[in-house]
This record gives C-alpha cells, sequence and structure tokens, in this order.
C-alpha cells in the first residue's frame, strides 16, 4: 500500500461528525482541518482522529474502507 496523508475535520460537518479525509479527496471540504499524518492505510488515521474527535466518520468516496454507513434509513 502507498502511505498517504490524512486530515480530519476541526469542525464538525454533516450530523455533527468529524471526518477524516485523505489529502487527495475529490470531494476535501475548504474548511479548517488537523493534518493527521502519513499512514498505508486509514485505520490508522482513525485512530489517531479518535483520540480526539468524537464522533468521528471516514469519507466514503476517499476512504471507503473506514466509512461506517448509517443504520438510519428514510422512510
Amino acid at each position: 500500500m502507498i502511505d498517504q496523508t490524512y486530515l480530519v475535520t476541526k469542525m464538525p460537518e454533516s450530523e455533527g461528525m468529524h471526518f477524516v479525509h485523505a489529502d487527495t479527496c475529490q470531494v476535501l471540504p475548504d474548511i479548517e482541518m488537523e493534518t493527521l499524518g502519513t499512514y498505508d492505510g486509514c485505520a490508522q488515521a482513525m485512530e489517531k482522529a479518535a483520540q480526539s474527535y468524537d464522533p468521528l466518520n471516514a469519507c466514503a468516496l476517499c476512504c471507503p474502507d473506514c466509512f461506517i454507513k448509517s443504520d438510519e434509513t428514510e422512510a
């Protein structure tokens, strides 16, 4: 796997969640981000982000292996 730099949103986004993104994400938000570091996968970045941010999720586009789908379904 190729090492990738990951970031987390400092302010909550949708549903009050902080999101982890790769620095090459096509939908990287234009808001203040904290650099988590360079890792060989999103799991390590999620662990690092979880030390400071809650609730937390990963971007479905750039970190699909770590993205947690919502259990909520629209009626």
